[in-house]
């Protein structure tokens, strides 16, 4: 499927075209030599005891596999979580502002003037999560609050992207837990937003540098999943995923579920 969706469309404006590698060829399965390194910011001390366990048996397996693993620092990434959601919230607000009930999508049934008819569609269209994100986002960009919130997100992004590209002048790959505990429960932490943002401190990263990652599972915890990240360069998801075909031929991760029924 990468195959076939990768590469320049001249529909999608945001399509670069650029030389493809043949992604199934390229699972080889052989790291040796590789050259992988951990943020140690992605790798916390307040991360579950089960998450660290699992990674650290994942590094065992590179270095066994003949891959040469190593701790280095990104500091920017510490700023990243608070960055992501001043810009994503800003950019949702934005792009999600044609929803309005007049040129396309959902319309309300209820009876009214103009802007009672945004009110109601926007009100019975938008889950909770979209509304936050609408209403932080508005916030962010309005007069006043632009530049010392907005703006200075988007420094912050450019440090990320530049802390990325120096550690790609010496690394392959980079590893890190996919999200700081195991798996969680349907509907555990859908009440409490924080923790749910706080879910993604290790992924947001990647997103604001535009760069690939791919996540798979790498051991069991009290009965669930821990995921492991591998994170490349720019257009590089082809190390990626034989890095990924490596290490889960070595991890032969069951798919069977172990929580009782």
């Amino acid at each position: 499927m990468l195959q076939l969706i990768a590469g320049y469309d001249e529909r999608d404006s945001t399509s670069i075209s650029c030389k493809l590698p043949n992604y199934q060829d390229s699972l080889k399965g052989n790291i040796e030599g590789l050259r992988v390194g951990i943020p140690q910011e992605l790798f916390r001390d307040e991360f579950e005891p089960g998450v660290r366990n699992s990674i650290n048996e994942a590094v065992s397996i590179m270095k066994k596999l003949g891959a040469i693993v190593e701790e280095i620092s990104l500091t920017s990434i510490d700023y990243a979580l608070s960055a992501y959601y001043l810009i994503a919230p800003a950019e949702a607000s934005s792009n999600l502002a044609r929803f309005d009930g007049v040129r396309y999508g959902y319309r309300s049934a209820r009876k009214g003037d103009i802007v009672e008819m945004y009110s109601y569609t926007r009100a019975e269209g938008f889950g909770d999560e979209v509304k936050r994100r609408i209403m932080l986002g508005t916030y962010a960009l309005s007069a006043g609050y632009y530049e010392a919130y907005y703006g200075q997100a988007q420094k912050v992004r450019s440090l990320i992207i530049k802390d990325f590209a120096n550690a790609f002048s010496r690394y392959d790959v980079l590893i890190s837990p996919t999200t700081p505990t195991t798996a969680f429960k349907i509907g555990e932490k859908t009440e409490d937003p924080l923790q749910m943002y706080l879910s993604d401190i290790c992924t947001i990263p990647m997103n604001l540098a535009g760069i690939p990652a791919i996540s798979i599972p790498c051991g069991i915890e009290g009965g669930l999943p821990v995921g492991l990240q591998i994170i490349g360069k720019h257009f590089d998801e082809a190390t990626i995923l034989n890095v990924a075909y490596a290490l889960e031929k070595e991890i032969a991760f069951s798919n069977k579920p172990l929580l009782d029924s």
